[in-house]
């Protein structure tokens, strides 16, 4: 009997058990760090907001132990980081002319340079 019961009580105490979303908490940490280095704060304020606010919840509901709940709001805050980055980036690029500048030393840009020379 107290065999049962010990299966039981452990069977119970590894399904209840949640992973910690460590790896979802640095994802959404670095894509806002990223959307953070295109000015996204001035380029896209409302977008990057609604990130910093996911992100801050979850990692609310990580130190309180609520993983699940967690892991939902980073994956929350990582999405919208990203939009806010492409938004930034977007947005970089109309007030350039609509133009990005290429970088120098790509081979086939530089190829198409050299055709257009000759």
């Amino acid at each position: 009997m107290r065999l049962i019961q010990f299966f039981l009580i452990f069977f119970l105490g590894v399904t209840a058990c949640h992973p910690r979303p460590l790896d979802d908490m640095i994802l959404a940490d670095v894509a806002l760090k990223a959307a953070q280095k295109v000015k996204a704060e001035v380029l896209a304020p409302d977008t990057y907001r609604k990130a910093e606010n996911f992100y801050l919840r979850a990692k609310k509901d990580y130190s309180e132990g609520y993983f699940d709940s967690a892991k939902k709001f980073a994956n929350q805050a990582r999405q919208t980081a990203e939009q806010a980055e492409y938004q930034s980036v977007v947005k970089q690029t109309e007030l350039k002319g609509g133009m990005l500048e290429p970088e120098s030393g790509s081979p086939s840009l530089d190829k198409s340079n050299e055709e257009e020379n000759e």
